[in-house]
């Protein structure tokens, strides 16, 4: 479907092998990383990240013409849930990387935020939003617009992602009309280290208290409990609908009230954050 370029200059890409090409996006710690493996280990394709543009930047609007441009590679597209994601980043911003430092989680979810290549070289290009929120539902508004343009973009929930390899794989097989056979039912290992780092979930206390793991309901959980209800309904309050319908989460509200358990209830009581 497509050959592996070089979209350094987007005028004149250069093919460098036969080997299928995708190009995969993303916000910071959505899974893009864990994609790439999975795919390029099962699929045996070749992975694009930021040949071109940056893979957790918002799509450019790249025209020749009327014609969008999206630099001839299918795209897959990998999300979490808002919630996880944007609790991720705020890890993320004790650094000053890709985005810059903020010590408190309730500031962090009100002001704008300024994302970077990197902050610590010159020459990075940066974006400001409004809030996280913002930059969620920007970058996935303009991945789903590409979508409807025509463009070959395949959405990926990391949640389904981490709990059901197999068939994300499959799908994505299918998006990407390959001649090869890939089981649904066959078993993908995914590495250990990514699971550690992505499903920061306390075990059951008791064999009272166990119950099935599920790694998407697990992540949002251990999220919730983490920020506090209240820091959760602002990060609801400003996240798009119709872009949680565009990444697959249209109940997602409904499993974020059935997902709050005490911990949460309590982290908002006694504000930590």
């Amino acid at each position: 479907m497509g050959s592996i370029v070089d979209m350094s200059t987007l005028g004149g890409a250069r093919e460098r092998s036969g080997t299928v090409a995708v190009r995969v996006m993303g916000t910071p710690r959505s899974g893009t990383n864990l994609a790439k493996y999975l795919l390029e280990r099962y699929l045996g394709v070749q992975i694009v990240f930021d040949h071109g543009f940056w893979k957790h930047g918002v799509f450019p609007a790249l025209v020749n013409g009327r014609d969008i441009q999206y630099g001839d590679l299918p795209i897959v597209v990998l999300s979490k849930d808002p919630v996880s994601q944007i609790l991720s980043w705020f890890r993320l911003a004790r650094n000053d990387t890709i985005f810059k430092p903020n010590g408190n989680l309730g500031s962090f979810l009100t002001q704008s935020f300024d994302v970077r290549q990197d902050f610590t070289a010159p020459k990075r290009m940066e974006y400001r939003f409004h809030s996280p929120a913002d930059y969620w539902n920007q970058f996935y508004f303009a991945m789903d617009a590409l979508r409807r343009s025509g463009a070959p973009v395949h959405f990926v929930r990391y949640e389904q992602l981490v709990s059901e390899p197999a068939e994300c794989l499959g799908s994505t097989l299918r998006f990407l009309d390959l001649a090869s056979v890939f089981d649904d039912r066959r078993v993908v290992a995914l590495p250990r280290h990514t699971l550690g780092a992505s499903n920061d979930f306390d075990p059951a206390q008791s064999p009272a208290d166990e119950k099935i793991f599920d790694p998407a309901r697990a992540e949002l959980t251990s999220a919730l409990a983490r920020m506090g209800w209240r820091n959760a309904r602002a990060i609801l309050r400003a996240v798009d609908d119709d872009v949680l319908d565009a990444t697959g989460r249209s109940g997602f509200r409904q499993t974020c009230r059935e997902a709050v358990g005490p911990a949460a209830i309590l982290r908002s009581l006694v504000g930590f954050w």
